[in-house]
């Protein structure tokens, strides 16, 4: 591993963090910046962790393909419920985890009825 200052890259504009080219970068609890080169994995990706990441692709999609005043409407239950989390996230747990009596008590809370609106969670992965 290999640090360099935090200056460097703040002097062109840039804060660094993630992938960039052939390395990854993050930045130290002692604020520098840390290089490394990326690494793949060794093996493909078991036939559980695609079903797994496909589960989660399908839940972004369908978040995208809901009506703006839908989403709009989770959001609004996150806010209401002065939940530490966004509408986004707790429509992935709905979608994932199938926990429709968690939904229903925020909806008692917020005073919105979203799961009609919504459709049905994803099916478990098999």
């Amino acid at each position: 591993m290999k640090t360099i200052p935090p200056n460097l890259f703040q002097y062109i504009g840039i804060l660094t963090n993630g992938d960039l080219a052939d390395y990854t970068i993050y930045t130290s609890q002692r604020k520098r910046l840390v290089f490394f080169l990326k690494t793949w994995p060794k093996d493909p990706a078991t036939y559980c962790q695609t079903l797994n990441r496909n589960r989660w692709r399908h839940a972004a999609v369908r978040w995208r393909s809901l009506p703006a005043d839908v989403r709009r409407d989770w959001m609004t239950i996150a806010k209401r419920i002065n939940a530490t989390v966004t509408g986004y996230n707790l429509f992935m747990y709905y979608m994932l985890n199938k926990n429709i009596h968690t939904i229903e008590t925020l909806e008692r809370q917020s005073g919105i009825n979203i799961i009609a609106r919504t459709g049905d969670p994803l099916p478990y992965p098999t």
